[in-house]
């Protein structure tokens, strides 16, 4: 017989934190191992490498799996993060999903991969930075919109409870919305759960929060800038002005102003977190990886 745990892990602020720093370790330690391969390919390289440490991580703190079978669809199967929900709780029939839904997530990643053909045969007709975002957007679209739709909602077909990790994100009203749950909800539940709650109760909710963002731009700067080999400080820099946004929504003047909803609320989420995107992915990301894959792609 099973036995369950939903209680939140209880670490240190320094477990936590040497977690954290562990994580970018294997980071740099997976780009010094793909040194001399194309930037593109360590570039995946040191991402799945982070995804299936921070797996192994939420896999870790899990009781009672009763299949290695079960473990197994968990970690290479689904790119969600929230093991006490995928293993002990059922999916109701009223989440689990229709036709409607799986054509609707299908069409997702279609709309992703003809994105990415057009940047291949647009390639030196439009502007560089056009053809990259172009890619970039159809990736986005392939994975986290279509892929991973598609994942969640064959797992819900058969009674898992495996929540899409993109929940509309346009639609968000508030930086807190935006980043609490709409968008990759996958890195959200992991970084509440192993970070977040660790450091707030040692440092207090505002601290950790602001935490949690250096986080995801030192990540983020593994991921983009190290494989890059340049852009340095951009990631970074952008996670840090979400952290700003977000300390300023809770002040008294956000609030008289609507910024945490509505369509004031809106328009605000929208350019804090658009506005500053070319700092996330930078010049010599586009040029350097986004690129050389099309290349790859083109043939």
């Amino acid at each position: 017989m099973r036995t369950h745990s939903h209680t939140t892990p209880c670490i240190t602020a320094g477990e936590a934190l040497l977690g954290a720093a562990a994580l970018l370790a294997l980071a740099v330690m997976v780009w010094w191992l793909t040194s001399g391969w194309p930037a593109w390919i360590a570039m995946w390289m040191i991402a799945a490498a982070e995804f299936f440490a921070i797996k192994g991580i939420t896999l870790g703190w899990q009781r009672g799996i009763a299949l290695p079978g079960r473990a197994f669809a968990y970690v290479a199967l689904w790119p969600g993060m929230d093991a006490p929900a995928f293993f002990e709780k059922r999916c109701g029939s009223s989440a689990r999903p229709g036709w409607g839904e799986a054509s609707w997530a299908a069409t997702k990643m279609a709309f992703g991969f003809g994105l990415l053909a057009l940047a291949v045969i647009m390639q030196g007709h439009w502007p560089d930075m056009v053809v990259g975002w172009t890619a970039m957007v159809g990736i986005i679209f392939v994975l986290h919109f279509g892929m991973f739709h598609l994942l969640s909602c064959a797992w819900r077909t058969i009674g898992v409870e495996a929540r899409p990790i993109m929940s509309a994100p346009i639609a968000a009203t508030s930086l807190a919305d935006f980043w609490g749950w709409r968008w990759n909800a996958a890195f959200a539940d992991a970084a509440r759960r192993f970070l977040f709650l660790p450091l707030c109760r040692k440092f207090g909710s505002n601290l950790a929060g602001a935490g949690v963002f250096l986080f995801s731009g030192l990540i983020h700067e593994a991921v983009i800038s190290l494989p890059a080999r340049g852009g340095w400080g951009g990631p970074t820099a952008y996670f840090l002005i979400q952290a700003i946004g977000m300390g300023l929504e809770k002040t008294v003047i956000a609030r008289k102003l609507g910024l945490g909803g509505g369509a004031t609320g809106w328009a605000w989420t929208l350019v804090v977190t658009a506005a500053p995107l070319p700092l996330l992915f930078h010049t010599p990301f586009v040029e350097r990886i986004i690129f050389p894959l099309l290349d790859f792609l083109g043939g």
